[in-house]
């Protein structure tokens, strides 16, 4: 990192500070999950259209960051962390002063925008600073905090609700937006040298990116990994609640014993990994990944335990994965960060939601038999794609 001072606060709050904008999607759309019965009674509406509130949040999320990317390659870093975070600051208040559903709705919308800008500004700036093996030891405490977020996030929406109602989650959440404000008056602009032309040529700098040599084939390979867990997500109350008829406190536990698995990862990957050549060890995570698919086809039916421990090895294998993967991305396209970091952000969001969407559809036999066709057909082809583009990756 550089020696000038980054941050008003000391650099070395900095990478704490770029942690908690990285965490911002989960803290937004888990924290307020307990909270979903009683919004439904307050504001008169179904869960169904309660829950758009989750669902169109991380889709105008991921589709927002391609923009703020570009943007940010224009304008600077600073100046787009600090609309995002306004943006989110107004639409929280709005949404805790809501009334009706409709209303909740549309600043939910704003605030999945806001949050966009907030969250794309913590790995380009990154990108900015950093170079090489202190880049991916600190992205790996990044993903880190980004893996943990959506593990503790709940259990703080549960605890705010002993206190007050709903509307207390969404003032806990726009204290988060003022910090997030504050810490982007705080930062020195790292956007040294930012683009010039109007604000089209600035996004189509995200389909210059997609033409730079190494950079497409690797970024769907990557992006298309986070569909085994996404669709997890999406159907695990299903498989322990429904399927082996567990408890929601028995599915808690088991729910935790997974998402330590996946927290994990990146520790695992920082202790051992990181010192071994990248070619090999993203080979064998996809290798072990689509083996494990397999083997929860043929024996993950049988207990919540079985499931459970074959499950978990491929929540390890993909977040252990993900920091070698974003560096090597990161370091295929010299120069426009905010467009780079951006879409390696949102595609892998998209994929994750596709996923979660296809898992959920009654052609299924079950969703036990959808995650594990997730796992290894996705982690198959991401395979042979690796194994297929040579050892040009192998630093």
């Amino acid at each position: 990192m550089s020696s000038r001072r980054i941050f008003a606060w000391g650099n070395r709050y900095l990478i704490a500070y770029l942690a908690f904008l990285s965490a911002f999607a989960p803290l937004s759309t888990d924290m307020f999950l307990p909270a979903l019965p009683r919004m439904c009674e307050a504001l008169d509406a179904g869960y169904d259209l309660v829950s758009l509130s989750v669902s169109s949040f991380l889709l105008l999320f991921a589709v927002s960051m391609l923009f703020w990317g570009p943007l940010s390659d224009r304008y600077g870093r600073r100046p787009i962390l600090l609309t995002g975070a306004g943006l989110y600051v107004l639409s929280s208040i709005c949404i805790a002063l809501s009334h009706d559903i409709w209303t909740l709705l549309f600043w939910r919308s704003v605030q999945a925008v806001g949050s966009g800008g907030v969250s794309s500004m913590s790995m380009a700036v990154v990108k900015d600073l950093l170079r090489g093996k202190t880049m991916e030891k600190v992205i790996t405490w990044i993903q880190t905090v980004t893996i943990l977020a959506p593990m503790l996030a709940p259990v703080a929406g549960g605890g705010i609700l002993l206190f007050t109602d709903w509307r207390g989650v969404f003032w806990l959440l726009t204290l988060c937006g003022l910090v997030a404000l504050a810490g982007g008056l705080a930062l020195r602009e790292t956007c040294t040298h930012t683009s010039s032309g109007s604000v089209w040529q600035s996004l189509s700098r995200l389909v210059v990116v997609l033409r730079t040599p190494g950079f497409a084939r690797p970024l769907m390979l990557f992006s298309a990994m986070s569909m085994p867990f996404m669709a997890y997500l999406g159907t695990s109350s299903d498989i322990y609640q429904s399927h082996f008829g567990l408890s929601p406190q028995a599915f808690s536990a088991f729910f935790a014993f997974n998402a330590c698995a996946s927290l994990s990862g990146p520790l695992l990957h920082m202790a051992v990994f990181r010192h071994w050549p990248r070619f090999y060890v993203i080979a064998g995570h996809l290798t072990a990944t689509c083996l494990l698919g397999m083997a929860l086809l043929c024996f993950g039916h049988a207990a919540p335990w079985t499931f459970a421990l074959l499950f978990a090895p491929i929540c390890l294998c993909g977040s252990a994965m993900r920091p070698p993967a974003t560096v090597l991305l990161m370091q295929c396209v010299k120069g426009d960060n905010g467009a780079v970091t951006s879409l390696i952000n949102s595609c892998a969001l998209l994929c994750g939601s596709f996923s979660m969407l296809l898992s959920t559809r009654s052609f299924w036999p079950g969703h036990i038999t959808a995650v594990g066709c997730m796992a290894c057909v996705v982690a198959g082809g991401a395979l042979v794609a690796w194994l297929r583009m040579g050892r040009r990756y192998t630093a």
